[in-house]
């Protein structure tokens, strides 16, 4: 167990696969406000280089070792876990599930309705799922529409669950959140009082290399509009990075383009600080928090119309939304160029914080009455008795 220990029966179980610095300000803001238990399938996965302590933190923790069965560039999915069950038996007064797809959490769907404890699915995609038939489909369906109530992230993901027969007042719909504050005063300090103008204009990237994020179309991008001075930094790492690495060789840019791998923390901070237009030019994108980040920090972004975060910032200042083809990302990308006049200052994203939505998915659990009494278990991390 890591994370505040509590008595007594938590408000609210968290179940996800890993523990992402995306989603810690948010369970921090909810254990705030409610007793919060969080519990996650594993601590890393293979495509993921996150470093997320969760030591002293305002929630519980359950380290579930699931085991995973099926692994993917995007996701993997997971095992039914004995220690998930378990947290399940506390009986905490709702349960929201981060995902649909894990034999896990449809093992811990199950057991919750026979406990009777509501159970909240979260569903952030947008549409572009693999499968639009067959048995995947079909569960999926039956995951999202026999939940409580499904927690979503913007227009675009609460229409797919309304197309897939989840009732409109069903529908509990956010924002998906960053810290913001913390992107702002980073990016803030690593400027200084220095709003550079000229001299070339600096793009960035942030992401993973693989197919769907669509690199390849921004370095051919940034080939055809680059002026003297301009430069594209690519953040991340993925198993394209060396043919990417080799694509900008052969277009002449190895003095304009610059890998950093993987940055977190202050670098990540810091990399947003020294940019003035981040952009995203996936060709399929559940959400694209990245853009959330950048506008924070006071950038331009120029973001694929195909993301799920592109709807929701739309007519927002210094947005720039796209087809992901190279021309259309081009074009985007001159555009934020030519209109930069240094970085935005208390953008709207700022006020879409992990408090904000905190408060949305607390008022959901809340209304839910306390669990049926009965035989109560303790929330399991470690030890023989709680293995898979």
């Amino acid at each position: 167990m890591t994370g505040r220990k509590r008595t007594g029966r938590l408000d609210l179980l968290w179940v996800t696969n890993i523990a992402t610095p995306y989603r810690a300000p948010l369970w921090d803001a909810l254990g705030a406000r409610l007793r919060l238990g969080v519990a996650v399938m594993a601590d890393s996965e293979h495509n993921r280089q996150w470093q997320v302590d969760l030591d002293d933190r305002s929630f519980e923790v359950v380290h579930c070792r699931a085991r995973p069965i099926y692994r993917t560039d995007d996701n993997t999915v997971y095992a039914p876990s004995s220690r998930l069950l378990l947290a399940v038996s506390a009986r905490p007064r709702a349960i929201v599930i981060d995902g649909w797809e894990s034999p896990a959490y449809i093992a811990a769907k199950l057991w919750a309705r026979v406990l009777r404890v509501p159970m909240y699915a979260s569903y952030r995609t947008s549409g572009n799922h693999r499968f639009d038939s067959g048995p995947v489909a079909a569960t999926r369906k039956w995951f999202l529409r026999s939940s409580r109530a499904v927690l979503t992230a913007g227009v675009t993901s609460t229409a797919d669950v309304v197309a897939m027969g989840v009732p409109r007042n069903r529908v509990v719909e956010g924002f998906n959140t960053v810290d913001v504050e913390r992107f702002a005063k980073g990016a803030q300090r690593v400027r200084g009082g220095d709003h550079r103008i000229g001299g070339g204009h600096r793009f960035l990237y942030v992401g993973m290399m693989i197919e769907r994020k669509n690199v390849h179309g921004l370095i051919d991008a940034f080939a055809t509009i680059r002026e003297p001075g301009d430069t594209l930094t690519i953040v991340g790492t993925g198993p394209l990075a060396p043919g990417l690495r080799t694509r900008v060789q052969a277009l002449g840019l190895a003095d304009a383009v610059c890998f950093r791998g993987h940055l977190d923390g202050d670098a990540l901070t810091a990399a947003y600080g020294g940019a003035e237009t981040f952009v995203l030019p996936s060709t399929l994108e559940v959400w694209g928090l990245v853009v959330n980040e950048a506008l924070a920090a006071g950038l331009h972004v120029v973001v694929s119309g195909v993301a799920g975060v592109a709807p929701n910032i739309e007519g927002m200042p210094g947005v720039f939304l796209v087809p992901p083809t190279s021309a259309e990302i081009a074009r985007g990308m001159v555009a934020s160029r030519e209109s930069w006049s240094g970085p935005c200052a208390d953008h709207p994203i700022t006020a879409h914080t992990p408090q904000a939505l905190a408060a949305l998915v607390a008022q959901m659990a809340r209304s839910e009455p306390e669990a049926p009494s009965g035989p109560r278990r303790h929330l399991c991390s470690s030890g023989k008795r709680g293995g898979r």
